[in-house]
């Protein structure tokens, strides 16, 4: 029951922000800047959108300690996540069909959720990295200090799993829950043994949200619209972070509020915004079709 709740929930929320985007825009004016978009910038923004989704695959083989995995399959798990994160209510829906597969192949789907999480929770880092320096050089603001908070908080969460040892008190009646939190912990400090693997995939975290941020500033361009590249670097990662904290059937309505509230403070008019989202919202569709023909092709 709670999750037909959660899922109306983001029902809900989705059609009244798109509502409410809706009706404050001229929507004559967003079809004719649709009618003039700049296609060179179009067809750059979908390769970049690939180029993340291949950075964000790789970065999941190399968390993935166990080595029995070919990096061309998890590419195409990835692949198929994405394009079930266009049916499921959260934006990382598709992780729980990756961890369900890699766990079959490896033969625990401790391990498996252990590098998922982590490839999730190392992009969230550097996304709040990226968003700080952009502020930071940007404008300054309580908001920075508070970027910079949140980003302490995860990064000593990691720290804890991974050194802290196993959970000593135990009540009798969660036994069966401290087993699986003693299972997935023991699984967090093998990365302790391979820092190697974590630094490589924090940069790879890097490219992968550069990939994200210029696919994104060049759907602006192909409108016309130059984005301050300093906004860019906060405004992009921070819109992708407050997606998580506003319920929404991935991205719709959440996306499009945020990109017409942001982007209005350096001068874009909201129809300019919601054209730029709506672009973003059919590439990331259009591109994530790939997953569904791997998925079809898999049975």
């Amino acid at each position: 029951m709670k999750k037909y709740l959660t899922t109306g929930l983001k029902i809900v929320v989705s059609a009244v922000l798109v509502g409410y985007v809706v009706s404050s825009v001229d929507i004559r004016k967003v079809i004719e800047i649709s009618r003039n978009i700049e296609y060179s910038y179009i067809f750059l923004a979908v390769f970049l959108l690939i180029i993340n989704y291949f950075f964000s695959a790789l970065r999941w083989f190399y968390l993935n300690l166990d080595g029995k995995i070919s990096f061309i399959y998890m590419l195409k798990l990835y692949f198929i996540g994405t394009f079930f994160n266009n049916f499921l209510p959260t934006s990382i829906g598709g992780d729980g069909y990756k961890i369900y597969k890699l766990g079959q192949k490896l033969g625990s789907t401790t391990h498996a959720f252990t590098a998922t999480f982590l490839e999730r929770f190392i992009g969230m880092l550097t996304l709040i990295l990226l968003s700080v320096y952009g502020f930071f050089v940007f404008s300054s603001s309580d908001i920075f200090f508070m970027l910079l908070s949140i980003f302490g908080l995860i990064l000593s969460f990691i720290v804890f799993l991974i050194y802290y040892p196993k959970f000593s008190f135990k009540p009798p009646k969660l036994q069966k829950l401290f087993g699986i939190l003693d299972k997935i912990h023991d699984s967090f400090k093998r990365y302790y043994k391979f820092p190697k693997v974590l630094a490589i995939s924090f940069g790879l975290s890097f490219l992968v949200q550069f990939a994200s941020i210029f696919s994104q500033y060049f759907i602006f361009k192909s409108i016309g619209i130059s984005i301050p590249m300093d906004f860019s670097l906060f405004a992009f990662p921070l819109i992708f972070i407050s997606g998580y904290a506003i319920p929404s059937l991935n991205g719709i309505g959440s996306q499009d509020f945020l990109y017409t509230t942001f982007f209005q403070q350096v001068g874009v008019l909201a129809e300019f915004a919601v054209s730029a989202s709506i672009f973003y919202h059919i590439l990331r569709l259009g591109v994530s079709l790939i997953g569904g023909f791997l998925y079809v092709n898999e049975k």
